[in-house]
């Protein structure tokens, strides 16, 4: 592999290698064709969503010399100075660096000058929700009408935090998570062209510990490469990401399910004994009972599911066993009690009364049985004392 490191080696340059945001890249594609371009964009979303890379084949696309075309040469003077970041035309500002007031009076004096030589003078703001709101209202107007031929690019992690003046006056994308399946697609692409040896489960983990961030997955991926060499393994992904194996998982919900104590205790402490982060731990846990109850419920769960479990049959005939209400209820305390297990002083006291409380509940009776055997009584059981107090 190359000195640099993945995601700058494989950031997308065209808008057609952008992952995971096919509406937003058909929506400036057609802009541009159609030549119905605003002056002022604000891409907002999850951090490696793509909103910098967009910005960037958005500034390519207006100032190649064969465009504004949706498709930039990516080899004219314009377009290999923007992907190097030293265009004099393309300007990006941190505004985590460049916040106050007065970095906002001295942008709008550069906006003053013509282009040195491309189209558009492009200004690309990353994390503008940083700006004071001083520097906000000063770039008001300058953001409503700006000069012939000036485009602004606003990105933020942080949508919230941009005042409603600025948002009426950008034309807005919303850059969602990108699915895992098409993560794990990109890959799988990077892997065949660097000639890895990786198993297909090691990059379903590496995907899914990536939270939907195409930059964070390979950032891990780089993480994984660099302890592994060229070949990599599911094992390897977990013992360097302390991934939980799931046959922890699986005794854990065992414990559970067949109201073990003893079972889900022996587990939590095996658990701290290797190191591993509680934290994790019950995360993994929830998603796999999730993953349970899915499975559960559709008979063909294979792309529902978050990611496939190892050990043969054994989850399978545990599932047999229970009712998918025994799912459920297991799911919702999980769910519920996750704020309180984050916010405890300790996570192992935490974990164990969670998982110990999901055992009592077990014992305790559902109320549709209750009822049905309400149900069941004999007529003159319920009704013979009621005539008695009667008379």
């Amino acid at each position: 592999m190359g000195s640099r490191v993945t995601a700058l080696t494989w950031r997308p340059q065209t808008f057609d290698e952008l992952v995971g945001q096919d509406v937003i890249t058909r929506t400036l594609k057609n802009a541009i064709t159609s030549g119905r371009l605003h002056h002022a964009f604000l891409f907002s979303g999850l951090r490696g969503s793509g909103k910098t890379s967009t910005a960037r084949i958005l500034a390519k696309a207006l100032n190649c010399e064969t465009g504004p075309t949706p498709t930039p040469c990516l080899t004219c003077s314009s377009c290999t100075e923007i992907r190097d970041g030293n265009s004099l035309d393309v300007v990006e500002i941190d505004a985590a660096s460049n916040n106050s007031v007065d970095n906002i009076r001295e942008l709008r004096e550069w906006i003053r000058y013509n282009s040195a030589r491309d189209r558009n003078k492009i200004y690309i703001i990353d994390e503008v929700h940083m700006l004071s709101t001083s520097a906000f209202n000063a770039l008001l107007k300058t953001l409503e009408e700006p000069p012939e031929n000036v485009i602004f690019i606003l990105a933020t992690t942080e949508l919230h935090k941009i005042p409603a003046t600025i948002l009426s006056r950008t034309q807005q994308f919303d850059f969602r998570q990108i699915p895992l399946f098409k993560i794990e697609q990109r890959l799988q692409e990077i892997v065949e062209s660097e000639g890895l040896d990786v198993e297909a489960e090691a990059i379903a983990l590496i995907s899914q510990a990536s939270g939907g961030s195409m930059r964070d997955a390979l950032s891990v991926f780089d993480q994984v490469v660099a302890a592994t060499g060229e070949r990599m393994t599911r094992l390897d992904v977990q013992s360097i990401l302390g991934v939980v194996e799931d046959a922890n998982l699986l005794d854990l919900l065992e414990g559970v399910l067949k109201a073990s104590a003893a079972q889900v205790l022996s587990r939590i402490s095996d658990l701290v004994h290797f190191g591993h982060d509680l934290k994790q731990v019950y995360d993994a846990l929830t998603a796999f009972v999730r993953d349970s109850l899915v499975m559960k419920s559709v008979e063909d769960a294979s792309e529902l599911v978050q990611r496939s479990y190892g050990h043969g049959t054994r989850h399978q005939d545990l599932l047999d066993q229970f009712s998918r209400g025994d799912l459920v209820r297991v799911l919702d305390v999980l769910v519920t009690q996750e704020p309180i297990f984050r916010h405890a002083f300790e996570p192992r006291f935490a974990l164990e009364l969670i998982l110990l409380k999901l055992i009592e509940i077990r014992k305790l009776a559902p109320l549709e049985e209750v009822l049905a055997q309400i149900q069941e009584l004999p007529t003159a059981a319920v009704v013979e004392p009621a005539k008695k107090k009667l008379t």
